[in-house]
């Protein structure tokens, strides 16, 4: 890139969300909040495949509607929107959850995104039986995506981790996008990072100061 021949930029794939938990008028606080259910979120997912965006961040957590289970519930309501669902390692075993996000890509003729999500609120992830300290659960979510990477890819999976294994496993109905839909992944520890680099499509980071961003990404 010079200042004679600038390249062209790439332009940005701009992403709405998909208030899950409830919407309302003030972020944080119950006052003038609405309920958000399955008609009111398909109302939004419309009007934002409507409008043009690239796709839709459907949250993930206690205080949430299942993301998978909303996305496919709204999804057939809609033509190019893409749905970026959370993938929660620990919480699924990978041969299953490979089944599951496989269906949804097909559902959408490949119109899913993966957002892969490892932490959360220590007292959430304890109430679901997901005990490990911080590290363990990267390590255990890199046993996990190695497992249902491959299955998604077709292999005939033969792993035998720290925390999970595989003995011969397949996926009979593969995702239309291949060789799987798109990683994307968050975290600003350096397990994360680590994780991030070696098994994600996409990174993801909080709204912080430039700098703080830009360190980070170099990182990974």
């Amino acid at each position: 890139m010079n200042a004679i021949n600038p390249a062209p930029a790439r332009p940005l794939d701009m992403m709405w969300f998909l208030p899950t938990g409830g919407d309302g008028r003030y972020l944080g606080s119950a006052a003038g909040q609405r309920v958000a259910d399955n008609r009111y979120l398909r109302a939004v997912a419309e009007a934002t495949d409507r409008l043009g965006y690239h796709g839709i961040l459907l949250p993930t957590g206690n205080g949430c509607e299942d993301a998978l289970v909303t996305a496919a519930s709204i999804a057939p309501f809609t033509e190019r929107l893409r749905f970026l669902v959370a993938l929660r390692p620990g919480q699924t075993l990978p041969g299953e959850a490979a089944r599951q996000y496989a269906a949804l890509d097909r559902l959408t003729a490949g119109r899913l995104l993966v957002n892969v999500v490892c932490g959360g609120n220590p007292a959430d992830l304890a109430g679901d039986g997901l005990t490990l300290g911080h590290d363990e659960r990267y390590a255990q979510a890199a046993d996990f995506l190695h497992i249902w990477r491959g299955l998604m890819a077709g292999d005939t999976v033969q792993h035998t981790g720290e925390y999970l294994s595989s003995k011969g496993g397949r996926l009979l109905f593969p995702p239309v996008q291949a060789p799987h839909p798109p990683i994307y992944f968050g975290g600003s520890s350096p397990a994360a990072h680590a994780l991030a680099a070696a098994q994600a499509d996409a990174y993801l980071t909080w709204g912080e100061p430039p700098a703080a961003v830009a360190g980070k990404i170099a990182d990974v």
